[in-house]
């Protein structure tokens, strides 16, 4: 939320430079349901109002729509997403589990750097990225087992990562 309206705030302060109090600001969340934070962005809108004197407004979903005087808008919008979604093609299940020593097999002999990379990139991790990837670990713990065979320093430091890794977001 800090990082929202610290954003708007840069926004509004470079519009502000550019076209003075001739200005009103608007700031907006298509989602509706994202209002969570309505009243900390309230406030803030209030003090960056009074400090430029200027009009300044905050908008869910169909509000804006409302206040630009074209509600017909936010229906044909939320037509053309529900077409647009109906219309998408179906994505395929990507899981590398499926069949984890054929995953292995393929994804084994990638430069360490590669594997360097994706272990210590917590957000993979933490956003449940790999965990999409590899629903049940299964192509991971190969992948430890493979490490800790290997015997090279690079290697053994992979297999920590790994490890603590695989304890971390795969142990139930």
């Amino acid at each position: 939320k800090r990082g929202q309206i610290n954003n708007f705030n840069r926004k509004l302060e470079f519009l502000y430079n550019l076209h003075g109090d001739n200005l009103t600001g608007i700031m907006y969340f298509i989602d509706p349901e994202l209002i969570k934070n309505k009243n900390y962005y309230n406030e803030q809108l209030e003090e960056f109002s009074e400090f430029y004197g200027i009009e300044l407004h905050l908008f869910y979903g169909k509000e804006l729509f409302d206040f630009l005087d074209i509600p017909f808008m936010w229906d044909k919008i939320i037509k053309w997403l529900k077409k647009w979604k109906d219309e998408l093609p179906e994505l395929p299940d990507i899981n590398f589990d499926i069949n984890p020593q054929k995953s292995f097999n393929d994804i084994k002999n990638l430069e360490i750097r590669y594997f360097r990379k994706i272990l210590l990139n917590n957000k993979l991790w933490e956003e449940k990225i790999i965990h999409s990837l590899f629903k049940t670990g299964s192509t991971l713990k190969k992948l430890l087992s493979y490490f800790e065979h290997q015997r090279k320093t690079p290697y053994d430091n992979l297999a920590s990562l790994l490890r603590d890794k695989l304890s971390i977001y795969y142990s139930k």
